[in-house]
């Protein structure tokens, strides 16, 4: 085997790598001449696929089935690449392969003969492409098997391939205008195999076999034989009595004429039905023929004796065994016609591949009832898009719904808190700086720069630095006895209480408006046709403008009460009617609807679980069950709602509220630094522990990098605001 040894160990020290193709090429009576084998496609065309039925029908069981695939590509030139969306396609390419291949033949035609002559010839296909202008293929013609053959090249593997025409003239045709397709052969890489070969006794001895009944039965069903009669005869009558009995088409059931004494006597010299085994051998060849093809019975329209379990198996190998290695063998050759994608054939009209992923869809269904995969892994792992949810993220113990894990992020979840409008110059939704482009969108806002350093002046405690205080405004003192920090803990708390009664008021409002909606006939007839959407039990506009209706004057009471802690209480209060002090409120406003926004996706969700439930039988379960499960996954929506979702969004909103009021309170009080106060407990988190007693200017953050104006800042990270307790204070 030294011909193929590149390794100097094993070969002379010298010699040099031999190409695939040097056991042919590097012969001299073969090289640059075509080459083939002994092979008579023809004579397997008239023998086999002209007689013999097994043959026929297993050839056109594989064509057919591949002609009518499909053609469709794939991204990034990888059979492992996403579809490539219609619109994208070569459209010419697309047509030459899907619909017309050439003036002569539609793509049914051409595939379906190119599948035939690759069962059939040991010297594979050959296809000319057709280049227009720009080189790009405009026709494919399939060229004659028994007339083309590739002419090895020592260096290039193909020179040209060799095209004999009716008449006898030649001509050679350049390797890059043809696509040569064919099976592997293990000895000869300039040959392909055919099934034809391995079966070719059977196929012989089912030719003969068939060609014996039909001359038998033509002979009107006489065996050959001896006639012997006794006595003398003269040859006359015995060329007579032998034409008589000469047999039919082949002398099949030929019978002979003898004399002999005394009588007459008949001897049966033709084989017997147990000497023949005529059934027996029928059976075997035919079982022979098709394994050869790798196509069974029951696929070219014979399922007797078979159950529907087992001839749906017979699909599903015909499908794996035989038409997935022969489409790819296929798809592989094509791909040379489109640079960018990898052409391929789309199976998912193949009825017994789509049972095939059904039952994949179902175990994968299974898991999730099971709680050990997310409805968003199954919708992945299926096929389908992503529900943008937190319930679908997250692992759920059935049938409750109940939440026991998160494949996208740790539990608890927190809600997202989207830019406010008003907010500090350059913040995400706030106005940009005067003569300052906006900040276009999807980008980041330019980080805050830290506050000057500057002296502090030398104040009386709790004074504000600020030069002229306004006589009509008096400033609140503090004293370093922390009464302020305690009562303004305790203002909190209170309107924690007031924000969560509001709320949940609103909540079970909510809860008793779905809940009817979800019970009636009209979700009943859509759940059942698999059309009920979450918009059908949930209006978002609605509850949003009753969101509004309902908070903003709370809101706007913690915002006015804060004010009076910063200023002196007095008649003095923060004017809840002015411009900047509303967008606030509606900044906080619409914070407070992506509670909303997942409560509809996780309703969302449970729609989803609902419409896929399926009974013990593995079918579509009964309305009832979809309604009783829905029933109950809208219950655990609301009841996450009412309970941890309440308290963390009561909490969330009246300290960001309260704080609010202390910021415009304090900013109309003319105070020009702000100092960071924490609750001092446990569950102050390492965030803001850092920055406890942290003094700023009144415009700055209190955090580099983020937005961080006072504990609960709408523009803040979330990650910075949600169980946030914290206050800030004016002066030291």
């Amino acid at each position: 085997m030294a011909w193929n040894t590149s390794n100097k160990a094993l070969g002379g020290g010298d010699k040099k790598s031999v190409s695939i193709g040097a056991p042919i090429s590097y012969n001299s009576g073969i090289t640059g001449k075509p080459y083939s084998d002994g092979w008579d496609i023809e004579r397997a065309y008239r023998e086999g696929l002209g007689k013999v039925t097994w043959v026929y029908r297993a050839i056109d069981a594989i064509a057919s089935n591949q002609a009518r695939l499909p053609i469709m590509f794939l991204e990034d030139n990888s059979p492992y690449g996403e579809r490539v969306p219609r619109e994208k396609e070569n459209k010419e390419l697309t047509t030459l392969l899907n619909q017309r291949t050439n003036d002569g033949e539609s793509s049914f035609a051409f595939r379906y003969r190119l599948s035939s002559q690759l069962l059939m010839s040991t010297r594979g296909v050959f296809i000319e492409i057709v280049r227009g202008r720009g080189g790009t293929p405009v026709a494919l013609h399939l060229l004659p098997p028994q007339s083309t053959a590739p002419v090895p090249d020592q260096k290039k593997f193909v020179s040209s391939f060799e095209v004999e025409l009716p008449g006898g003239k030649k001509q050679r045709i350049n390797p890059k205008n043809v696509i040569w397709i064919r099976r592997p052969h293990p000895l000869d890489p300039y040959l392909s195999m055919t099934p034809m070969e391995s079966a070719g006794v059977a196929i012989e001895t089912e030719q003969l076999a068939k060609l014996y009944n039909r001359n038998f039965l033509l002979n009107d069903g006489r065996p050959g034989g001896l006639l012997v009669l006794r006595g003398q005869i003269d040859e006359d009558d015995k060329q007579e009595l032998a034409a008589r009995f000469r047999g039919n088409l082949s002398r099949t059931g030929g019978i002979g004429v003898i004399s002999s004494d005394d009588g007459a006597d008949f001897v049966d010299t033709a084989a017997s039905p147990r000497d023949a085994a005529w059934d027996t051998l029928r059976q075997i060849t035919k079982e022979e023929i098709l394994a050869a093809f790798g196509v069974p019975e029951s696929i070219i329209g014979n399922a007797s004796g078979r159950t529907f379990a087992n001839a749906a198996e017979e699909g599903r190998v015909f499908w794996g065994e035989t038409m997935d290695p022969h489409i790819e063998l296929i798809s592989r050759g094509l791909d040379v016609l489109d640079d960018k994608y990898y052409i391929t054939f789309d199976t998912s009209t193949v009825p017994i591949l789509e049972m095939g992923k059904q039952e994949r869809d179902r175990y994968y269904l299974n898991e999730v009832q099971q709680g050990l995969i997310t409805p968003n892994e199954y919708r992945e792992r299926t096929g389908k898009v992503k529900v943008d949810s937190y319930l679908a993220d997250s692992m759920l113990a059935s049938p409750n719904l109940a939440p026991i894990g998160n494949t996208e992020e740790a539990m608890p979840k927190e809600e997202a808190m989207p830019a406010a409008p008003g907010g500090v110059p350059g913040a995400p939704g706030a106005p940009a700086p005067e003569g300052q482009a906006p900040t276009p969108e999807g980008q980041a806002a330019p980080p805050i720069p830290e506050p000057n350093e500057m002296a502090e002046p030398d104040l009386p405690d709790g004074a504000f630095p600020k030069d002229g205080v306004p006589e009509d405004i008096e400033i609140k003192r503090f004293d370093l006895e922390e009464s302020w920090e305690t009562k303004a803990a305790q203002d909190v708390d209170r309107w924690e209480a007031i924000f969560k009664r509001s709320l949940e008021r609103y909540f079970e409002r909510q809860e008793r408006v779905v809940t009817e909606k979800v019970s009636g006939a009209k979700a009943k007839r859509l759940l059942n046709t698999g059309e009920l959407k979450v918009e059908n039990i949930f209006d978002m506009d609605v509850w949003n403008k009753q969101l509004r209706e309902d908070l903003g004057p709370v809101i706007e009471g913690a915002m006015m009460e804060a004010s009076t802690t910063a200023l002196k209480e007095s008649d003095e209060k923060i004017d809840t009617s002015e411009e900047e002090v509303q967008e606030y409120v509606s900044s906080q406003l619409d914070r407070v609807e992506n509670v909303n926004e997942t409560t509809k996706k996780e309703l969302a969700a449970a729609i989803l679980l609902a419409a896929l439930l399926v009974g013990d039988d593995e079918s579509s379960a009964p309305i009832s069950a979809k309604i009783a499960l829905l029933g109950t996954s809208v219950a655990a929506v609301f009841a996450a709602l009412l309970t941890k979702r309440l308290l963390m969004t009561s909490e969330v909103e009246s300290n960001a509220a309260y704080n609010a009021g202390l910021f415009f309170g304090g900013t109309r009080a003319g105070a020009l630094n702000k100092t960071w106060i924490t609750r001092k407990d446990a569950k102050v988190r390492a965030g803001h522990a850092v920055i406890d007693s942290k003094t700023v200017d009144i415009a700055d953050s209190f955090k580099s990098g983020s937005i961080l104006r006072f504990p609960g800042d709408p523009l803040a990270p979330p990650e910075l605001v949600i169980n946030c307790r914290c206050l800030i204070k004016f002066g030291e």
